[in-house]
């Protein structure tokens, strides 16, 4: 799920702005070779709120983190069900070695100047090419540690070092081969006010034991 992640969270009214204070949506699509996904993240102080949608725009799966707390929730919204994730401890991946390369390529994503970091792996025959932009939003880092044991495309992300300040506009995902796997974007970004009750699990929702 997610993708998150590639995928996120996101913060933006301006380049200027504190956008450690952002509150709002963020729409991101996914795409591989076989579908197409939408995200929205919906962002409240420490809060996350990320609703999955399958390319009929129906909603198949929603996380809620608390990135304060260290709490992840994720709903099966169909069958009005919930679990709570069991992060443990969240450790780097010592078994695979990562290549990390913070290149100083510049490009444009919707209107903001990103750069390009890079992240391969030999043994699981993928390369990540991130376009990530600088600012003052540090809750994204923190949130993809929480999420590493819902979703492991954030594994690639968790490794490279130095991350809080940036966060990824736009991420492309190949084979070493250059086969492209997974393409994630931002497509639109919404500063709003929310209500606290959507980062709430609802109440005709069940706990479902793991």
């Amino acid at each position: 799920m997610l993708s998150i992640l590639i995928s996120f969270m996101l913060i933006f009214t301006s380049s200027t702005e504190d956008l450690s204070s952002f509150e709002g949506s963020i729409e991101m699509v996914q795409k591989s070779f076989y579908e197409t996904s939408y995200f929205t993240y919906f962002v409240k102080n420490n809060k996350v709120r990320i609703d999955k949608f399958d390319r009929n725009h129906d909603i198949t799966q929603s996380i809620i983190v608390n990135v304060k707390e260290k709490q992840v929730y994720i709903l099966s919204p169909e069958e009005k069900l919930y679990v709570k994730l069991n992060l443990g401890q969240n450790l780097s991946d010592i078994e695979n070695k990562y290549t990390i390369l913070k290149t100083g390529n510049s490009r444009l994503v919707n209107g903001y100047k990103c750069y390009q970091w890079r992240v391969k792996n030999i043994e699981k025959n993928t390369e990540v090419a991130y376009w990530v932009w600088q600012n003052n939003f540090y809750l994204f880092s923190d949130l993809v540690k929480l999420l590493i044991k819902a979703d492991n495309t954030y594994c690639f992300f968790n490794e490279i070092p130095e991350t809080y300040g940036f966060f990824p506009m736009l991420s492309v995902e190949r084979t070493l081969l250059r086969r492209e796997k997974l393409r994630t974007s931002v497509v639109n970004i919404n500063p709003q006010k929310l209500d606290v009750n959507r980062f709430n699990i609802p109440q005709d929702f069940e706990i479902m034991n793991n």
